[in-house]
C-alpha cells in the first residue's frame, strides 16, 4: 500500500468515526474554488479584471488598479465611480431600467455587472459540466446530503447542486429563525439580490461590523455537526474571519477542533505523498486554530467519505425544514399563547417515551429501507 493510499484510509476512517459519534449530517462550507472547478467561473481577481475591460471609463489596464490598491475590495471600490458614470452615459443600455431610479445606491451598477458575469458562467443542468469525471464528482457531492450549507459565494452553485434547500441571503440570516436543516446561508449575498453582495471596501467594512452576529448564529452548526470546508485556500480571509469569531467563543486554547475538516486541493500529490492530517490556521491578532486537514488531488474519495447512509435517499429536505419550522412555532408561540388546543397527556408521552413522538408525527422505523425505496420510489 502506498503512503498516500494509507493516508486516504486513515482520513476516511476518521471521518466515519466523527459522523458516527456526532450522529448527524455534516455542514458544508462552500467556497469560490468549487465554482471555478465545476462551472469554470472566474476568480475574484478575474471577475474584477473582466469588469475593468468591459468599462471604457476605466481607461487604464487592470494591472494599474491592482498596483494602486493593496486589496481586491479596494480595487472594487475604485470601480464604483466609473461604473456609475458609464451607466449614466454610453453604457445605459447595458443596465436595467430599475437601476435608474432615485434611491438606487451608486455601487449598484458595478454589482449588477459583476452578477451578470457570474450568471453567464452557470450551466443549466449537470450534464453540461465537463469533463464527465467532474459530473461524477458532483453526484457524489450531492449524495453527502448536508444538513445545511454555508457559503461566501455570490453564485448559485449551492442551489444548483441542492435545489430542494432554502437560500437565506445576506443580513436576513440574523433575523431568520434557523431550523438547521435544508438551508443555504449565503453570508456575502447572492446574484439574485445584488444589493446584498459584499464586494467593495465599504461593503466589507459594514460586513465586519455585523459578522459577529452571523458568526453567533452559525456557532451551533460548528459545535453540533461535522463541518467540511471546500473550495477555500488554506488562509482564505473570508473563512478566517468567521473562524476567528467562533474561536473567541470556543476558546480552544490550541486544542484541535475535532469536527472541522479543511479540504486542500493539491495537484502535486503522488502515491509517495504523506501529507499532514492537521493544519494550524493563523487567525490573526496572535490567535490560531488547529483543525483537521484533508489534502487531495481527487475530490471523489473525500466526498465518498462524507456520504451518509442513504437508506432513505429520497427524503425531501423541504419537508424536514417545514416540520422543524412548524414544531418550533408550536413550542415557541402557539402553545404558550393558547392559540391551539393542547392534549398535555399526549405531549407528556411524547417527551417520556422515545418512540412515541415519531409515531405521533406519522414516522415509523423500517427494517429494510432499500426494499421500501424500491416499492415506493
Amino acid at each position: 500500500m502506498s503512503a498516500y493510499q494509507l493516508y486516504k484510509e486513515t482520513v476516511s476512517r476518521d471521518i466515519t468515526d466523527i459522523l458516527k459519534d456526532m450522529g448527524c449530517l455534516p455542514i458544508v462550507f462552500l467556497g469560490a474554488g468549487m465554482t471555478r472547478r465545476y462551472f469554470g467561473s472566474p476568480s475574484w481577481e478575474q471577475l474584477l479584471q473582466q469588469a475593468c475591460e468591459a468599462n471604457p471609463v476605466l481607461d487604464k489596464d487592470y494591472i494599474y488598479y491592482r498596483q494602486a490598491f493593496d486589496s481586491l475590495p479596494k480595487v472594487a471600490q475604485a470601480f464604483v465611480g466609473p461604473y456609475h458614470e458609464w451607466a449614466w452615459s454610453k453604457g445605459k443600455r447595458r443596465f436595467p431600467k430599475g437601476l435608474f431610479e432615485k434611491n438606487v445606491p451608486k455601487e449598484a451598477y458595478l454589482k449588477y455587472f459583476v452578477s451578470k458575469i457570474i450568471k453567464y458562467t452557470q450551466p443549466n443542468k449537470i450534464s453540461q459540466i465537463k469533463p464527465k469525471g467532474l459530473r461524477d464528482e458532483v453526484k457524489l457531492l450531492q449524495e453527502i446530503r448536508p444538513s445545511s450549507i454555508i457559503t461566501t459565494n455570490y453564485d448559485q452553485l449551492a442551489e444548483f447542486f441542492y435545489p430542494d434547500y432554502t437560500p437565506i441571503v445576506g443580513q436576513t440570516i440574523i433575523k431568520t429563525p434557523s431550523t438547521m436543516i435544508g438551508e443555504i446561508f449565503k453570508i456575502h449575498g447572492c446574484v439574485t439580490n445584488t444589493e446584498e453582495i459584499v464586494l467593495t471596501e465599504s461593503d466589507y467594512s459594514n460586513w465586519n461590523e455585523k459578522k459577529k452576529y452571523i458568526s453567533a448564529k452559525l456557532l451551533t452548526y460548528f459545535l453540533e455537526h461535522p463541518v467540511i470546508i471546500l473550495g477555500y485556500s488554506a488562509q482564505d480571509p473570508n473563512v478566517l474571519s468567521i473562524l476567528r469569531d467562533i474561536d473567541e467563543i470556543l476558546a480552544s486554547h490550541g486544542e484541535i477542533v475535532e469536527n472541522l475538516y479543511y479540504v486542500i486541493y493539491d495537484e502535486k500529490l503522488s502515491d509517495s505523498s504523506s501529507p499532514p492530517t492537521e493544519i494550524l490556521l493563523d487567525l490573526g491578532g496572535g490567535s490560531s486554530m488547529r483543525v483537521k486537514a484533508i489534502y487531495t488531488n481527487d475530490m471523489s474519495w473525500v466526498y465518498q467519505a462524507f456520504v451518509a447512509n442513504a437508506g432513505m435517499e429520497n427524503v425531501n429536505p423541504k419537508i424536514l425544514r417545514a416540520l422543524m419550522s412548524r414544531t418550533y412555532d408550536l413550542v415557541r408561540h402557539d402553545i404558550p399563547t393558547s392559540t391551539v388546543e393542547v392534549d398535555y397527556s399526549t405531549l407528556e408521552q411524547a417527551v417520556d417515551k422515545e418512540n412515541f413522538l415519531p409515531k405521533l408525527l406519522g414516522i415509523t422505523s423500517i427494517s429494510e429501507p432499500e426494499h421500501f425505496n424500491a416499492a415506493y420510489p
